[in-house]
């Protein structure tokens, strides 16, 4: 219930005053913001997956003379529920990015302002309130958020282990073992799960699922009935030739244990390094999930315009394949390993990155014994004062204290001087804790 001096409704209260560790580091770092020349002593900032390395790419071809006007189509309201037209320059994207055994059907893609909007759809329209979710941790960390503020679901994350297990999985391997006695243990504490949220290739471990190991996670949730909601977002970011993709609408639809409780959601904010602008796509061969999206799509409407120049980058294929796509792909590439030679230097283990905008690594060896949470948010904050922000594992819900994400896809030049700062903030922190 809301309080009885509260202006806002008890809905309000239960998210108004939450705060989080990525958002609270950012807060503070965007005083003093890094420039090449007018403020070259500013934070860097290492948090936030958002791939400006790829803006001048995007920035040229968006102001090419001819590809975009104002017409008059679009200022009265767009089609219901999203613009025909770049239903299908997704659903042909898509269907080249995954490799689909068919070509994917325009009727069942469905356009809104951003994955994080689909991710609160996907919780109001799949959930009741007070229903869990399960998704692997370390997480993106704003799914709670994302799944909670609207719709009151919970978020329990399934804590992967960073050693290889003695049954011979590998770390931060999420394994259907694990799937089955999280399960079994929260629905003896009394949780209705509803739906497996996943996220591949994964945020923040930069891996990516073989094909194999999605279809054990839909056939658990088959299995238990459960909802397979997977979060593609990062499609075109596998900077790794020997990593094949493993799209779930890379499968022939007969291969999907439950294609009814499977839904993929995709957007431009990553591969196109666009969340300013954000165009996101929700594909599902449930009929009543699309109407029960599409019913609250006006809430969530993307412009007219947007969507314009959303179909147009998407239909140019010459440019996608031999600028766009490939140019992410190089650039990420060489950041990832840029980023790994200055870890390499100063002895940091981390999960090696296939794909992505990041790297997740261990920076314990600079920390006490066993590390506490205070401890990581003491290194978070003695980074932000050496002039860079990198997140620790506590932003991503991550119950082994001392991982840290580092975002890489950031200009050559940022990335360079960033790393000269972290590498500073390690020695000289690992000196204040006693280690040499």
């Amino acid at each position: 219930m809301a309080s009885e001096n509260s202006y806002l409704s008890s809905r309000a209260e239960r998210f108004v005053n939450v705060k989080t560790i990525l958002v609270d580091l950012l807060v503070r770092a965007g005083v003093n913001p890094f420039h090449r020349t007018d403020n070259p002593k500013g934070i860097i900032n290492f948090s936030t997956a958002q791939n400006t390395s790829l803006s001048p790419v995007i920035i040229e071809k968006l102001n090419k003379p001819g590809f975009m006007k104002w017409d008059e189509w679009m200022l009265p309201y767009t089609e219901k529920p999203c613009l025909w037209r770049l239903r299908e320059a997704v659903a042909g994207f898509l269907t080249e990015q995954t490799g689909a055994k068919q070509p994917l059907d325009p009727k069942k893609v469905l356009i809104v302002n951003g994955v994080t909007a689909l991710i609160s759809l996907a919780a109001f329209v799949l959930c009741d309130d007070g229903d869990t979710i399960l998704t692997p941790s370390p997480m993106y960390g704003a799914i709670p958020r994302d799944l909670s503020f609207v719709s009151n679901v919970h978020t329990y994350p399934v804590h992967l282990n960073s050693k290889a297990g003695r049954d011979g999985s590998e770390p931060f391997e999420l394994t259907v073992d694990l799937l089955e006695a999280t399960l079994h243990s929260i629905r003896q504490q009394g949780h209705k799960v509803k739906a497996l949220f996943l996220v591949n290739p994964n945020n923040p471990l930069g891996i990516v699922y073989t094909k194999e190991q999605v279809l054990t996670y839909m056939e658990f949730c088959k299995r238990h009935e459960l909802h397979c909601v997977i979060d593609e977002i990062y499609l075109c970011c596998i900077y790794d030739q020997s990593v094949p993709n493993s799209s779930a609408l890379g499968f022939d639809p007969e291969e999907i244990p439950d294609i009814q409780r499977t839904h993929v959601m995709w957007g431009l904010s990553k591969d196109f390094g666009m969340p300013g602008s954000p165009v996101a796509a929700l594909y599902t061969w449930n009929n009543d999930v699309f109407r029960g999206v599409a019913g609250l799509a006006d809430f969530h409407v993307v412009p007219g315009y947007n969507q314009e120049a959303a179909a147009k980058l998407l239909e140019d294929r010459d440019w996608l394949h031999n600028v766009c796509l490939q140019s992410n792909l190089n650039t990420l590439k060489e950041h990832a390993q840029i980023t790994m030679a200055t870890l390499d230097e100063i002895g940091v283990p981390y999960v090696k990155p296939s794909a992505g905008l990041f790297i997740w690594l261990d920076l314990r060896k600079f920390m006490s014994d066993t590390p506490t949470p205070e401890e990581e948010m003491r290194l978070a904050e003695h980074f932000l004062d050496q002039g860079v922000v990198v997140p620790p594992g506590a932003g991503f819900f991550y119950d082994e204290h001392g991982w840290f994400r580092i975002v890489f896809a950031v200009p050559k030049y940022q990335l360079v001087e960033g790393l000269k700062r972290v590498k500073a903030a390690c020695l000289s922190f690992a000196n204040k804790s006693g280690k040499t």
